[in-house]
């Protein structure tokens, strides 16, 4: 018992030492505002512990045999498992970054937080975990009560045989459900993390020669990622805005050119409903009406952290390729970081969830945002749900930054990305909610969070108009991605790509003062239905910003601007599919990363081709991560 106790405090003061050098980092990092970062550190010895508990259990069976080699074999293997765990944990400081690591191995932090519990099937104490526990402990005690050395041996073979099986079934389980990549919501233990880490690059064939000869021929294109490396001409509907923007100039007003991303908002959760034909996103509905709606926008992922890198990175973000979680320092400059030399130009970015949450906040003041609004902004009794601070205090406190951004002297252009928390599982609405919200008859919960948001979007519309900048603003209102929840079931039942459509297929309506009179004078579209992604509203704000140029070169960008069309594919099932939305192609994951789809198949050829490209540019040598 005392050698197996020895191993378990050696284990756990390994995780101790690795727990303290990344509470030390992200108090860094966060310039040692984190008071939750003490709570997660208490709490999180209570993981350090658990988990040192299952890795020494093994070493128990050993303490149940009384000669001096089975003393001696149990030194030996815990030395040599206590230096294998300590180099894995150490070998991974660089993932210092918060839920991606070993720091909450088990996520009890969580038990104080059981919006998040509920919210999240694969957390704390799951049922497999428990049995395995559970199954394990009984043996062990079994062998330890035993009386005969004979049973003794017996009973331990079925120990190590179950965690044995455990261990390996786990694993096959892991490869089969999300290709050796665990999303962070169902990192249940420190084992999870490890196998997430050290399994991130995937297995990829190299785009041979012969290759990019046909691709080149057959889609015009010299790089599979620059889909037009030439110039973009002033004319068109671009050419409209653009023109549009500099007469707006002329006032001496800066321009807004606003970003609003919703928390799983899809295009089928906008307009009526086609149970009673009433509509839930009445604002939404006047918005697309005045503005431009794009009925065939696709989301490049179904996390949030993709919305973000796509609308405002240009980059087909999905969970396996986010620069803010896996490639923090690519050589990719996202839209901030571009028009940083444009000394004109005020960024900012405003989330009232965990900023340090896929590391959001450090990724984008890396990426040269100047400007922030942050949950530590708010007063502890700011109205809020599980995931942070409600929309409506959001809203009303950036309108609040955009007016006094909007009065410093000199600033040509502002720009902001809102992102709003509330429509999120478990769909809790806050407490400023109104009481026609709060007593909205739904179907479902999500319809309340939906019609909160856009209640919270009108009020943001009418202060940005009593504050006078309305008239010069450009905003793009859209969902960091969808949600495969209810209510809409109703209507797709018999749509064999629902799945993907419903995680996929995001509303964007381009909107503000700016657009609205050039809709009033038939200058645009009230709707734009070729297939759209989001990476595209990179390049279009890109060119917004251009100042008075009449062309601008976007080889920087993977992506044509908004109102062309898009030819990415998405990334569904947990990346274990590529999506083509036009013709309804699935593509899996694996197959296109070995080069397995054949040259014949025409699009769907191209498409793997491109993403092959980028993973290829993501994991080569050149890339610093």
């Amino acid at each position: 018992m005392i050698r197996t106790l020895k191993i378990l405090i050696a284990i756990f003061l390994v995780f101790l030492l690795h727990r303290v050098e990344a509470w030390g980092s992200l108090s860094e990092q966060y310039n040692g505002q984190g008071g939750s970062l003490r709570q997660e550190a208490v709490t999180g010895l209570l993981s350090d512990a658990w988990m040192a508990t299952v890795l020494s259990l093994p070493f128990w069976i050993f303490e149940f045999f009384p000669n001096k080699k089975s003393r001696s074999a149990q030194k030996l293997l815990g030395t040599l498992w206590v230096l294998l765990i300590g180099g894995l944990t150490a070998g991974h400081q660089g993932y210092v970054e918060f839920f991606k690591f070993q720091i909450i191995p088990f996520h009890l932090s969580y038990m104080f937080d059981q919006s998040f519990v509920s919210a999240n099937g694969a957390t704390m104490f799951n049922t497999n975990s428990t049995l395995i526990f559970s199954l394990s402990a009984g043996l062990a005690i079994w062998v330890r009560r035993s009386k005969k050395i004979k049973q003794k041996r017996r009973v331990a073979t079925w120990l190590a045989g179950v965690l044995l099986a455990a261990i390996t079934f786990h694993v096959l389980n892991i490869r089969w459900r999300v290709n050796w990549f665990v999303i962070e919501p169902l990192q249940a233990n420190y084992m999870e993390a490890l196998y997430s880490n050290l399994q991130k690059k995937p297995s990829l064939r190299a785009i041979a020669g012969d290759e990019l000869a046909v691709f080149n021929q057959k889609s015009g294109q010299k790089d599979p990622l620059i889909p037009n490396a030439g110039e973009i001409p002033e004319g068109g509907y671009l050419g409209a805005i653009k023109t549009a923007i500099a007469s707006r100039r002329s006032d001496s007003k800066p321009v807004i050119l606003g970003l609003i991303v919703s928390e799983s908002f899809r295009d089928i959760d906008t307009g009526p409903r086609p149970s009673d034909g009433k509509s839930i996103t009445p604002t939404i509905d006047i918005l697309r009406e005045t503005g431009v709606k794009f009925t065939n926008v696709y989301s490049s992922g179904p996390v949030t952290r993709g919305g973000q890198e796509a609308a405002w990175c240009g980059t087909p973000s999905a969970t396996d390729t986010s620069l803010m979680r896996s490639f923090p320092d690519l050589p990719i400059k996202c839209l901030p970081a571009e028009l940083k030399d444009q000394q004109k130009i005020e960024t900012l970015w405003a989330h009232g969830g965990d900023e340090r949450f896929d590391s959001q906040l450090s990724f984008w003041k890396r990426q040269a945002v100047k400007n922030f609004i942050l949950k530590a902004d708010f007063p502890a009794e700011a109205p809020r749900t599980g995931w942070g601070i409600s929309d409506l205090a959001i809203f009303d406190r950036a309108a609040q930054t955009l007016k006094t951004l909007s009065e410093k002297p000199g600033t040509e252009f502002i720009l902001p990305m809102i992102l709003t928390v509330t429509n999120h599982i478990p769909w809790a609405l806050p407490e400023d909610a109104s009481i026609d919200t709060k007593n909205f008859v739904a179907k479902h919960e999500s319809h309340k969070t939906i019609k909160y948001f856009d209640e919270a979007l009108d009020l943001f519309v009418t202060g940005l108009k009593e504050k006078g900048l309305w008239e010069n603003a450009i905003f793009i209102i859209t969902g960091d991605h969808g949600n495969l929840e209810l209510p809409w079931s109703d209507r797709d039942l018999k749509d064999p790509l629902r799945w993907e459509r419903r995680l996929s297929h995001v509303s964007v309506t381009l909107t503000g003062g700016i657009i609205e009179r050039l809709r009033k004078d038939e200058k645009l579209p009230g709707a734009v239905n070729i297939f759209t992604a989001q990476n595209q509203i990179a390049p279009f704000l890109a060119l917004l910003a251009d100042g008075g140029s009449k062309q601008k070169k976007v080889s920087s960008y993977m992506d044509l601007p908004l109102f062309e069309k898009s030819p990415w594919p998405v990334a569904s099932d947990l990346n274990q599919y590529l999506f083509l939305p036009e013709s309804g192609i699935k593509l899996p994951k694996e197959d296109v990363l070995a080069g397995k789809i054949s040259r014949t198949d025409g699009q769907a050829w191209l498409a793997a081709t491109r993403y092959r490209a980028w993973l290829q540019f993501l994991y080569s040598k050149t890339a610093k991560h």
